[in-house]
């Protein structure tokens, strides 16, 4: 079974651009390779062009893309701000939503949590 998750970059504006990713959304998973490999705004904005993503990699050129790979129509998900994120970006059934601020953090939410927290804070509690 997956583990669906949404990553997103908030722009400098406070809009936010989000996909989604299908398989391995955990924190350990996920979360340690967008922590350790997507952790400049250009990197995050060169992940976020390809749309929506069957599998995240260390590598944009080894991650599986709907559009690039599969020919399927690019998808992109707006919210006007990181709170509305956080609030309706489970509503498409992800587990995870990670999010890279303005400010160059990546925020973390697990599905059934009221803490938004720092990634790198949770990697570093939780040993990953």
């Amino acid at each position: 079974m997956a583990t669906r998750s949404r990553i997103a970059i908030e722009n400098q504006d406070g809009s936010v651009i989000s996909i989604y990713c299908h398989w391995d959304g955990q924190i350990y998973s996920n979360g340690v390779i967008l922590n350790n490999n997507y952790n400049t705004k250009d990197k995050v904005n060169e992940l976020i062009a390809l749309g929506d993503l069957s599998s995240l990699d260390v590598t944009i050129d080894r991650i599986v893309a709907y559009h690039r790979d599969n020919g399927e129509d690019l998808i992109q998900t707006p919210f006007n701000n990181v709170e509305e994120l956080f609030e309706d970006g489970f509503r498409s059934g992800v587990e995870y939503i990670y999010c890279f601020t303005k400010d160059g953090i990546w925020l973390v939410n697990a599905l059934g949590s009221v803490n938004v927290d720092v990634l790198s804070e949770v990697i570093e509690e939780e040993g990953y």
